[in-house]
């Protein structure tokens, strides 16, 4: 029936407009989605670069409050021993949890633990209220909590 109505050169000439069409549309979506890798691995770049940053500061404020060049390896043993038996104790707390902690158990002032974490405000004041209640405390009593467990041998 396609014979009646077009010719045999008509129907090539189809047949390869229809590949290049499908031809094109699978390479732009080839080109949209390797630009969606690009930016996704920005993205991710960006995201570990902030980290190393909040990490470099953390580094940079311990440093500088112990004057010792060995402070970060002897306070790593220490709250890696300390940091177990607070999960022993409090199996129910996450390992942001234990971030927070640590920084307060470091002695790391609220603004600080701010900026390294990366926390809006209010969501660190929530994370707060959350570990308070799974240490079965209060959020006002949590920084005395948390330095009598990181200073108690």
């Amino acid at each position: 029936m396609l014979g009646n109505l077009f010719s045999e050169a008509d129907i090539i000439i189809i047949a390869n407009l229809a590949v290049w069409l499908v031809i094109s549309l699978v390479g732009g979506r080839i080109f949209f989605l390797k630009r969606e890798v690009k930016d996704m691995r920005i993205r991710m770049l960006a995201h570990q670069l902030e980290e190393e940053k909040r990490y470099r500061l953390l580094l940079r404020q311990i440093k500088e409050q112990s004057g010792s060049p060995h402070a970060l390896d002897d306070l790593q043993l220490l709250f890696t021993d300390k940091a177990k038996r607070i999960r022993r104790q409090y199996p129910s707390l996450t390992d942001t949890d234990m971030q927070v902690l640590t920084l307060i158990g470091l002695g790391v002032d609220n603004a600080d633990i701010l900026q390294f974490t990366g926390m809006s405000k209010r969501t660190y004041y929530k994370r707060r209220q959350l570990i308070a209640q799974r240490m079965n405390t209060t959020a006002a009593q949590l920084d005395e909590l948390v330095k009598q467990l990181f200073t108690s041998k």
